[in-house]
């Protein structure tokens, strides 16, 4: 049975790497050619936001690997992704919630929005190695 399992686990890591990795050169080719295309072309509004929204295919097909690989995995790492996510979340929301704070009261200066997800997703990540850390 622990083979099994073993097996399963195996495969599901392999599957969101494999997916993972396809999302994320197409996720860099759609940043490039977009950028590319908009410096070279001076596209029409409507072509802008096209290629301004073109990164987002790949990102959800990212989302989508993930969220296969929580199905696929056990119910204990689920629980320190889940936590991780959720930490993350906090983390992620509430710095950005009292950064925003600062912006508009104390001018700070103006940050993008376009660094939420990342700051999302590096946090996860941090978050999870803690999480895993604590449950040793």
């Amino acid at each position: 049975m622990a083979e099994h399992t073993l097996d399963t686990a195996t495969r599901a890591k392999r599957r969101y790497r494999r997916d993972m990795i396809i999302a994320s050169v197409l996720y860099v080719g759609a940043v490039f050619a977009g950028a590319l295309a908009i410096r070279t072309f001076a596209p029409p509004q409507w072509a802008l936001i096209v290629l301004a929204l073109l990164p987002l295919a790949p990102a959800l097909l990212m989302l989508r690997a993930f969220i296969i690989f929580l199905g696929e995995i056990d119910e204990f790492q689920r629980r320190i992704q889940t936590e991780a996510v959720l930490i993350s979340a906090a983390v992620v929301g509430f710095s950005s919630f009292a950064y925003s704070f600062l912006e508009e009261w104390a001018d700070f200066p103006r940050v993008s929005l376009i660094w939420v997800f990342p700051a999302l997703i590096g946090v996860w990540g941090l978050a999870a190695c803690v999480v895993r850390w604590r449950y040793k």
